[in-house]
């Protein structure tokens, strides 16, 4: 007895890919919202509200789509101390509409802006020369607004906080109290700093009969280089009082690296109105 076996199969067509390059990811820079400096470098992807994937831009990748079709991406940062990537809803999302052609690319170009309903608590970026935070307690008593070019982000002033060799600490605040939502949004401040020297940063919960200390991350060494920020805050001011309001602090302790050095930049707290 024999035995014959009739293929039936045969390999499907592969249509050929149209390209979509997508350039390095800008901030617009709108008044009255400080600095443009941002670190977010991965996009979630939509063609024709379907996803296609997140990518680090710039980056080009085939899409199985022809002619014009809208494109939609979603800008995705790296919050402090968490795992992953995360939607960073403080920004609208960037939509425009490319033509597909087979073989050829077309470049998405991916701009974002804060949303309208963003509301900027509080901004400091040391332009005036002055600095809206105080000294709470430490081994030393002065912080400084500079402009060393060599040690400036973009050209313009920065905060110093030189703690000086030996055991030292400090703990420096915000100014002002902040009114910021405890229903669960998202609060977040962004920052730009460059340390030798581990340092906390984190909320004093202040109402009229206690102010608790809420520590949040904790940031190292930069190795000489400035570093972008995201801290979600979002769970420490989570479920606090109606009357409870908020100071930011830093704070360091420091006994064993040598000269230790802190500069901070760009500070935004914010969150979306409800």
């Amino acid at each position: 007895m024999s035995l014959i076996i009739f293929n039936s199969c045969r390999k499907r067509d592969i249509e050929d890919p149209a390209y979509m390059h997508i350039t390095a990811i800008e901030q617009a820079g709108n008044p009255g919202q400080g600095t443009k400096r941002h670190d977010i470098q991965h996009v979630y992807t939509l063609i024709a509200d379907n996803s296609i994937g997140t990518y680090q831009a710039p980056a080009t990748v085939p899409v199985l789509h022809e002619g014009n079709v809208l494109v939609e991406a979603r800008p995705m940062i790296r919050w402090f101390a968490r795992e992953g990537l995360h939607p960073y809803s403080m920004m609208k999302n960037y939509s425009q509409m490319l033509d597909f052609v087979p073989l050829t690319v077309d470049t998405l170009k991916p701009v974002f802006e804060y949303q309208d309903n963003v509301e900027f608590a509080w901004m400091e970026d040391f332009n005036d020369n002055s600095a809206s935070m105080q000294l709470r307690s430490g081994t030393f008593d002065s912080f400084y607004v500079k402009n060393e070019v060599e040690h400036s982000l973009d050209g313009s002033p920065y905060m110093l906080i030189d703690m000086g060799n030996g055991e030292q600490f400090f703990e420096i605040e915000s100014q002002d109290l902040f009114d910021l939502p405890v229903d669960g949004r998202e609060v977040i401040l962004e920052i730009d700093y460059k340390t030798n020297v581990a340092f906390t940063i984190g909320l004093y919960a202040t109402n009229p009969s206690q102010v608790v200390s809420l520590p949040s991350v904790t940031p190292y060494s930069t190795e000489k280089s400035w570093r972008k920020g995201y801290v979600y805050l979002t769970d420490e001011v989570f479920n606090q009082g109606s009357t409870t309001r908020f100071r930011i602090f830093f704070r360091s302790v420091n006994k064993e690296v040598i000269d230790p050095k802190i500069y901070i930049d760009n500070l935004k707290l914010l969150y979306r109105k409800g």
